[in-house]
């Protein structure tokens, strides 16, 4: 970990650094160190390298297998009704593809497929192709992708310029060799092809530069670097669509690109990034302060998603704590981490503390509302402080 996975550049330390156990994406924990490091030359910040991370991805990063229908929640609409991830992620695709009759596209990383599969509901021209480093996700693909366009652990010589598009989500920040990785992805193209890429911004959510398995955490300057290197061309970044994360299309080059390199925009990324990670060093502290300040107190963690469960591995050897709160619906009586997740409404009455785990920009709007929350005597510990 003392090269940029973007530029090759030495990094001398880590910027952020805490002890096991690290937390993953999967929400589990494992037994490493956290660690993060700061690219100057292009601005990329990055995470240490997991364990054995081939079989990582084949036998232990199982998403949405829980059933056939299962997916995230998106949003809300102003109705009620949930906006699941894929589908959103499905309307974000043909409104920035602007895909070709009977174009050819790949879903690279696909795990089930939900998104292209709900693309190819609304354009049936579409001829859908998937790849992914297990085969776990095969019984989600059969019956709607041919077999002969089904792909695991190795992607067909015969795929080779194929493809009039690829799309990729949240899949680039969990490889160790991310310019190797768009590489492979330009000689599937087609010449005139396109990508689209979605990723985590992580100055929109800080929280990402702690996620063990997130191993890349780009800025749009090493995007930009990784993307020439490749032989691509930036066409599109939109911010906007998916909060907290950003999409982007690139255009297949046939030519060997020049590597830009705007050294203000890199060195802001820097410098933000690293302002990240001195928030990260400075709450992981602030946690284990409290941690020991409330040993023995009864207390409950707010939100049962990233931010709670990083809080969970800094706090459960000192406190007792018993109880997620969370609002999603779809979460309350559930377990997580062997404790029962329950509405805030049900906080009983002799809790002592709540730690407040959420995106720590957002996170006091969000409580200030929540009146059971603002009871005399009732503490509240914040991660930013």
């Amino acid at each position: 970990m003392t090269a940029c996975r973007v530029c090759g550049t030495h990094i001398a330390k880590a910027s952020y650094e805490a002890s096991a156990p690290a937390l993953t994406s999967m929400m589990a924990f494992i037994d490493i160190p956290t660690l993060a490091y700061v690219c100057d030359e292009c601005g990329h910040a990055q995470c240490a390298d997991l364990p054995d991370i081939e079989t990582f991805y084949d036998t232990t990063y199982r998403i949405s297998l829980e059933s056939d229908d299962h997916d995230q929640i998106f949003a809300v609409a102003a109705d009620g009704t949930p906006i699941f991830r894929t589908d959103h992620q499905a309307a974000v695709g043909l409104r920035l593809l602007d895909l070709p009759q009977g174009a050819s596209i790949l879903d690279y990383g696909a795990g089930k497929a939900d998104t292209l599969r709900k693309m190819c509901v609304a354009r049936p021209d579409l001829h859908p192709h998937v790849f992914d480093v297990s085969r776990d996700y095969v019984p989600a693909w059969n019956g709607w992708v041919k077999p002969d366009d089904q792909a695991s652990y190795t992607v067909p010589d015969a795929w080779t310029g194929r493809f009039q598009a690829i799309i990729s989500h949240f899949v680039i920040e969990h490889v160790a060799e991310p310019v190797s990785f768009l590489k492979t992805l330009r000689g599937l193209l087609a010449p005139g092809g396109r990508l689209l890429l979605s990723m985590p911004d992580v100055a929109a959510n800080p929280g990402d530069m702690t996620v063990a398995d997130h191993l890349n955490h780009f800025s749009t300057a090493s995007l930009k670097r990784a993307l020439a290197l490749s032989s691509f061309t930036l066409q599109t970044v939109d911010s906007a669509a998916f909060p907290g994360a950003f999409f982007i299309v690139a255009l297949r080059c046939e030519q060997p690109m020049a590597s830009p390199v705007d050294r203000q925009e890199a060195a802001d990324a820097a410098k933000k990034a690293k302002e990240i990670c001195a928030f990260w060093k400075q709450a992981t502290i602030r946690l284990d302060d409290a941690a020991r300040q409330f040993s023995g107190k009864r207390a409950a963690v707010y939100g049962s998603g990233f931010y709670g469960s990083w809080i969970c591995s800094r706090i459960e050897a000192d406190v007792d704590f018993r109880v997620f709160l969370d609002q999603n619906p779809k979460l309350q009586g559930s377990v997580h981490f062997n404790r029962p997740i329950l509405p805030p409404s049900k906080l009983d009455d002799d809790v002592d503390v709540v730690f407040v785990g959420l995106n720590p920009l957002k996170a006091r709007a969000a409580i200030a509302g929540q009146a059971v929350l603002h009871r005399p005597g009732l503490d509240l510990v914040w991660i930013e402080g």
